[in-house]
Formats: structure tokens, sequence, C-alpha cells
């Protein structure tokens, strides 16, 4: 179901920049500041160092878009508060989420600013979720998972789900995708996560096992995957979306080797009956999908979103990732 209740995005007439791009000048941070460019978004590019944030101003105001540059330390409260004031929105591309999101969403909360990561992390996910109560307080959306993997498991969740309409036994989601340049960032998250195992829904409690446990061979994407449950945000918000009990999210085995340059991503729910229903997702290159799908989330929070602590899905619907990627969606081998 889709936040209904909408308040103006912190900052108002204030705001000074309409988002502030936390990471702007890593990897995923240049094709989300890109993106927003595009979107017409006037933007405040922050990051530890000032040479390539002014690097990318430079080419970005070559383009025509509205963008400044201000060097902060995430780990600095007065650093970050400077930042965050006068901003409409903070986007956040700075990982791994489970260390650094919290400061920064401390400090959009004491500002009244609404917040939006592309965190993928279940800690950080499950984290963010639970400041619903503080979110609804300070009238601010905080929003977590707006890339690709949990964004776009969630929304075939959502669909499938839908189509239900029962509360499902069990649901499976798994993403794959094709990353043309991984960035140093993604590789210290992906490094500090493993080592949390493999993490589970079971009976609507959390399980934790040893990384490997439950491997499996999905084939989705034309293709036969294998795949590891494990510790990602994609784990929490098909919880959300389903209401199931038992859930498992897969990531690809790191050992595996990867080619193809579509991103997909699959989704199964099992009902109370024992009917299986299946869909995917298939979109392109796997930065770019989370450069659209967090600029679309952050532009509809700054148009307004109802207060709390949201997922993409949760608080714009199932259709937010193919409005934002044009990605195709098959239901039970049906396109949708």
């Amino acid at each position: 179901m889709t936040a209904t209740s909408k308040i103006s995005s912190a900052g108002g007439s204030q705001a000074t920049s309409d988002v502030l791009l936390l990471g702007a000048a890593g990897n995923s941070g240049q094709a989300i500041a890109a993106e927003l460019a595009a979107r017409g978004l006037s933007l405040r590019l922050a990051g530890r160092r000032r040479g390539p944030l002014e690097d990318l101003a430079q080419a970005l105001a070559a383009a025509g878009a509205r963008a400044d540059v201000r060097a902060v330390d995430v780990g600095d409260r007065g650093s970050l508060a400077e930042a965050v004031a006068g901003a409409g929105v903070v986007l956040s591309a700075i990982g791994p989420f489970a260390r650094q999101a919290g400061p920064v969403i401390d400090a959009c909360l004491t500002a009244g600013v609404s917040y939006v990561d592309i965190a993928n992390e279940w800690p950080a996910v499950r984290g963010l979720l639970d400041r619903g109560e503080d979110a609804r307080a300070r009238e601010v959306a905080l929003v977590t998972g707006a890339g690709f993997g949990p964004a776009a498991t969630e929304t075939l969740v959502l669909r499938l789900a839908g189509r239900m309409g029962a509360v499902p036994a069990r649901v499976r989601v798994a993403a794959a995708a094709a990353v043309a340049r991984q960035g140093d960032g993604v590789r210290q998250t992906i490094q500090e996560s493993l080592p949390q195992g493999a993490i589970t829904y079971r009976d609507g409690q959390v399980i934790r096992d040893a990384l490997g446990s439950g491997a499996e061979v999905l084939t989705f994407g034309g293709a036969q995957r294998q795949m590891l449950p494990g510790p990602v945000g994609d784990l929490e918000t098909a919880r959300l979306a389903s209401g199931a009990a038992n859930v498992v999210a897969y990531i690809e085995n790191p050992a595996a080797h990867r080619g193809g340059t579509d991103s997909w991503a699959w989704a199964e729910v099992t009902g109370p009956d024992g009917r299986i229903a299946s869909a995917e997702l298939r979109t392109g290159e796997g930065v770019s999908a989370t450069a659209a799908i967090a600029a679309e989330t952050t532009q509809r929070v700054l148009a307004g979103a109802a207060p709390g602590a949201w997922t993409p899905g949760s608080l714009f619907g199932s259709g937010l990732v193919t409005d934002a990627t044009g990605a195709r969606v098959t239901l039970s081998g049906q396109p949708a």
C-alpha cells in the first residue's frame, strides 16, 4: 500500500539547494548527480575531497546544471550539520551504510530535512526502518534501499502479493546486477557485509547461518545462477512488502562467473495453499539503474512525501522502478 498523507519536503522555500548529494564523487554518486541534474534539480555536491567534486560540478555546469561544492566529514557533526542546512532533501551514496548512515540520519532529523539512501545492507535498511517514530515526530521522510536490488525485488513482490490476494507463506528474491565498473565503496560494503553470513526470516524470526548455507542454483534472466542467501536489504523490503514470515534474499556467489549487460531481479511467492507465482524484472547496467531509481525517489520526496521511515515501494508503490528505469517486468512468464 502506498502512503497517501503528504507533507512538503523539509527546507521548503528556504532550501538553497534541492538536493545535498553525499558521496557525489564516487562511482554511484557521479551517476546519481547526472540523473538529478537531468531532472533540473539544483545540487550541493558533497564529499571528503574538493578536487573531484569541483571537476564534477564543472562537468554538470557545462550541461546547464546548477551545482555547488561542499567538503564534508560525516564523522564531524558540525561539518555535517553545516552541509545539511538549507537542503531540500539529503541523498546519501556513502557506504558502508551500516556504519555511515546513522550520523547522517541523525543530522537530517535534527535539521528537519528528509533523507534518501541507496543502502543494500540488511542492518542498514532495518536500522532506518526502525526510526519511523523519530521521523514522524520531526515530520520528515526517511527512505532506504533506493537502488537496484532492494527496490527492484520489492516492486516484484508487491505485484505478486497483490495478485495473490493473501499473505504468502514464503517469499524468495534475488538480484543479479550487470555493473560496468564497481566502485571502492561498493567493494568495501561487500567485504564488510559478507562476514554476517546467511540471514533469513524463518517463522518470523531472524535466522543466522554461515555464508554458503542454503546455496541454490536459480534460473532467471535466461540463465542458471549460483546464488547464496545473503545479508542484503532485499530481505527486509521483501518481508515488509509481503508480510510473509518466511523470506530468503539471495546474492550471487562471489566466486561465480558474471556475464551479460542486463541486470535482473527475480521474486517467487508461495501462497498459503501452496500455489507458486514468480516474476522477473530486466533493466540495463546496474549503477545506471540505481542512479535512476535514487533520483526518481528523491525527486518525489522533494515534491512531498508522508513523514515516516520507508522503502521506495512502500512510499510510492510498485510502479516507481519501472517509471524510473523503463525496466520490463514479467509475471509468471507474461508481460506485466
